[in-house]
């Protein structure tokens, strides 16, 4: 409840329905626009016209719903009731300051726009004044509000805000329409502070690569084997490598995989930046530098896990080889592959052994089709932060 005896006070939401229900031979409210509690507030007074005085001035401009004055849907709604009810709303252009009469309690008070601060709640941060005494008869005569027809004394609010006003309002509204106003405030306060920041790895998950296996090699008797192959070849599992990491405190050993990697991510992420709900990450400008550091030793472990993963595949390879040659020379030797008679020519042992150690080639099926012309440096895993 609005508490008649102070002079200083808070307008808010809930302060303003208090004096609109409280209201019993007059009301009268003045803003540039008009959130939705308040709205509703007013719509259900509306029925009371006729005991009840009531009048209500708004303003027309878009950019009052654009800096957060109010909510277009509260214009809504609260058209919809004048409709009903038979009332002129009425309109006073650039008005930017609000008042509401309720019978002999006036409160005086500035707007807020959710655009630049979420307003106040607290009394020790007032944003209205309420005055009593002659006050309220002077603002509501200002305001036309004991007569329809206006009078001389009305100063604001002679012209009703017609469905063309409000038309022109929601059609400018949706070619331009409102930020999202708690994102607009932060944006606000902490340009200066903040930087969006996305960090991306790719290329570094070898454990899942896959390469297509030409139809010949389907039809697999050896049980290791089977596991790996399908239509598509797996990467043969590799425990987890002990490699020399590299930290803030200086270099440790651990076990890592593509997993461990991962969780680094994740939480040189969480360490120093925070989200801006659906806008993303942002990192504070003074832990840029920290921030930077931690990415550079992240790049360099990867590449040391790369180089050891290349070395425990160079190990695997010719077990590789022999267990596929030794799979398919005898089947490719009775039923050689299709692509040897399409260019007339009568497999040898050694065209058939060549050919499945081709296959074979840890580096076709770790990095793709073309990765054997390719160099090392080609595929190292990439690290990369967008920063704006």
């Amino acid at each position: 409840m609005v508490d008649a005896d102070r002079t200083f006070a808070v307008a808010s939401d809930n302060s303003l329905v208090d004096l609109i229900r409280s209201a019993r031979r007059r009301l009268v409210v003045i803003a540039p626009a008009l959130t939705d509690p308040v709205a509703d507030a007013i719509a259900d007074r509306l029925p009371e016209l006729g005991p009840l005085s009531i009048s209500v001035i708004v303003d027309a401009d878009p950019e009052v719903y654009r800096l957060g004055f109010g909510t277009e849907k509260a214009l809504d709604r609260l058209r919809e009731a004048c409709d009903r009810n038979l009332f002129d709303l009425r309109v006073q252009f650039g008005v930017r300051i609000g008042v509401v009469v309720s019978d002999q309690i006036t409160m005086v008070f500035s707007p807020v726009p959710q655009l630049i601060e979420a307003g106040s709640r607290s009394s020790a941060k007032p944003n209205a004044i309420i005055l009593g005494g002659t006050a309220p008869d002077r603002l509501a005569d200002a305001a036309g509000a004991e007569s329809a027809g206006g009078s001389e004394k009305q100063e604001i609010g002679a012209q009703a805000l017609t469905p063309e006003d409000v038309q022109a309002v929601k059609q400018d509204l949706k070619a331009n329409p409102p930020q999202q106003f708690d994102i607009a405030r932060a944006l606000r306060v902490f340009n200066s502070e903040v930087q969006y920041v996305d960090l991306k790895v790719e290329e570094y998950r070898l454990s899942r690569r896959q390469v297509a296996l030409p139809p010949d090699l389907v039809e697999v008797g050896d049980e290791q084997l089977r596991e790996q192959i399908s239509s598509r070849m797996r990467m043969p599992a590799i425990e987890k490598l002990e490699i020399p990491v590299k930290t803030e405190s200086g270099v440790e050993v651990f076990k890592v995989d593509d997993t461990w990697f991962d969780g680094e991510r994740k939480r040189i992420m969480n360490r120093y930046t925070f989200v801006v709900r659906n806008f993303g990450h942002v990192i504070l400008r003074h832990d840029r530098e920290d921030f930077d550091k931690e990415i550079a030793r992240f790049a360099e472990n990867l590449q040391i896990y790369y180089e050891g993963i290349l070395s425990a595949l160079n190990s695997l390879a010719i077990d590789l080889e022999s267990r596929l040659v030794k799979e398919y020379l005898p089947k490719w030797q009775a039923h050689p592959p299709p692509r040897f008679a399409r260019h007339s020519l009568v497999p040898t042992e050694q065209d058939i052994e060549q050919e499945l150690r081709s296959i074979a080639r840890w580096r076709q099926w770790v990095f793709g089709k073309n990765a054997a012309t390719c160099s090392r440096s080609d595929h190292l895993p990439v690290v990369g932060r967008q920063i704006a």
